[in-house]
Parts: structure tokens; C-alpha cells; sequence
């Protein structure tokens, strides 16, 4: 996945990347302290051993700092999870474990369930009513994975990019609403398990 471009800074990109990786490294440990909406570009600065300035002008102000945020952690979770969804194109013997390392991805990121907790009004749009990039960005990512495993399991109702926006939506629901899915990893694949095996009973009655 491409990272946003850097803001104005040395002409070495490697130093300016140090920079800016450093500046977001601080940006996520404050925010994690104060929550999303705190203004901390002086203790940002201050935990990154630079200036002020020098926080604007690579990443620029709170909503850039968010966005930049939210975009390398989700570079990081990408990098996480593609090992394991590219292990097999078999759908059947590997998409529950997909699923139940994401959900425990997600309930195990601290800065995630943070402002899950403290500021639902501004996270949970983004995963449910304004999800549309998101669920654009997953496509990008999965879509050849899943058009391929759709393909060797023989299911020709559903494309790859509708998948891609089940799976999201299953997936948001038991991040933000586990319900009798309860916490544990376990909890998660008898419930993705039972699912399964619904959707299945449900496409041989069709």
C-alpha cells in the first residue's frame, strides 16, 4: 500500500521518514494518554525531541496527525494479516482462521479499542455507515485472494468484491458488538464456525 506523502522536509526521503515515523511513534503514545480529540502537538513534539513547527510541517495538524495515524496502522495490520489469508486459497480449511485472527487483532489494538471506548461517535461511522473507503481499501487488498478461492471452491453466487464487504461487515460486527460470541478466540471461531455452516445449509436449499 502507498504512504501518504511526506510533508515538506530534508531532501534525504530516508531521513525525512525517520522524521516522520518518529513524530507518528509519539503522536500514538499521546493520543493513547489523552484520547483522539486532545490537542498535543506540544507533547507530541516534546516525546519526539523535535519542534512545534517541525510536527506541522511533516505531518501537518490534528486531523492530519489522526489520518496519518490511522493510515500506518492500517499498513501494520495489512502486514499482519496477508500471511495469513495467502497461506492456502482454501476457503473452506482457512477463511474461519482468517477471521478470528483479525477480530483478535482488532480487540487486542490498544489505540483502536481506546477510541472505541472513549469516542465511539467518531470510530464507529467509519467501520459501519461511512465504512465505503474502508470496505474499498479491503477490496484492493483481497479481492484476487478471495476472486481465486471463490473460484476453486465452486461458489458462483457471490463475487470476490461482495465477499470482501460480507466478510467486513461480519467481521466490524463481532470487533464492535460480540454478543454471544463473547471475547476469546474460541468464543469467535465457534460463532464464525456456526455462521458458516448456516450460509452453507442456506445455499444448498436455493
Amino acid at each position: 500500500m502507498t504512504a501518504a506523502p511526506l510533508r515538506p522536509g530534508p531532501a534525504a526521503p530516508d531521513a525525512a521518514a525517520r522524521i516522520r515515523d518518529r513524530i507518528l511513534d509519539a503522536a500514538t503514545a499521546c493520543m493513547l494518554e489523552e484520547g483522539l480529540t486532545g490537542r498535543v502537538h506540544a507533547q507530541i513534539a516534546e516525546r519526539a525531541g523535535v519542534s512545534r513547527p517541525t510536527v506541522y510541517k511533516y505531518v501537518g495538524d490534528q486531523d492530519a496527525i489522526v489520518a496519518a495515524i490511522f493510515d500506518r496502522e492500517f499498513d501494520k495490520f495489512v502486514d499482519a494479516v496477508l500471511p495469513v489469508l495467502r497461506t492456502s486459497d482454501d476457503l473452506r480449511a482457512h477463511l474461519v482462521d482468517g477471521v478470528v485472527f483479525i477480530v483478535d487483532y482488532a480487540r487486542g489494538h490498544e489505540l483502536l479499542q481506546k477510541a472505541l471506548a472513549d469516542h465511539p461517535e467518531l470510530v464507529l461511522p467509519a467501520l459501519t455507515t461511512g465504512a465505503g473507503p474502508l470496505i474499498e481499501r479491503a477490496t484492493g487488498i483481497f479481492e484476487a485472494q478471495l476472486a481465486r478461492a471463490l473460484d476453486l471452491a465452486g461458489a458462483t453466487g457471490i463475487s470476490a468484491r461482495e465477499a470482501v464487504e460480507w466478510l467486513f461487515r461480519i467481521i466490524v460486527a463481532l470487533i464492535i458488538a460480540p454478543g454471544t460470541a463473547g471475547g476469546s478466540s474460541e468464543d469467535t471461531r465457534r460463532s464464525v464456525r456456526a455462521l458458516a455452516q448456516l450460509v452453507a445449509l442456506s445455499g444448498e436449499r436455493v
